[in-house]
């Protein structure tokens, strides 16, 4: 089980397949939870952008496993961008 929390420590949820939803282009984290939700949720949110003819925003959203280390999610929950690292290593490997 790994937890989602901030710096200070304070946990906002426990999950045991930690996934997130993001923003490639501009590396925004927009979610962050157990692989089934973000899987919903990624479809939600896709769907309302193409809803809006907004295909090319919708084409930018992306989901990704996060790799199950506790500090490399702490990461991606508290530093900014660091999803954006992950997107690169991603797709360089």
């Amino acid at each position: 089980m790994y937890q989602i929390r901030d710096g200070q420590g304070k946990v906002f949820n426990e999950v045991v397949n930690p996934t997130v939803v993001y923003d490639s282009r501009d590396s925004v984290l927009l979610k962050i939870g157990e692989k089934e939700v973000m899987e919903t949720y990624f479809e939600t949110v896709q769907n309302q952008y193409r809803a809006f003819g907004l295909h090319d925003v919708a084409d930018d959203i992306s989901l990704m496993e996060l790799p199950k280390n506790q500090e490399e999610i702490d990461k991606v929950f508290q530093i900014c961008d660091y999803i954006g690292v992950l997107h690169k290593k991603a797709f360089i490997n």
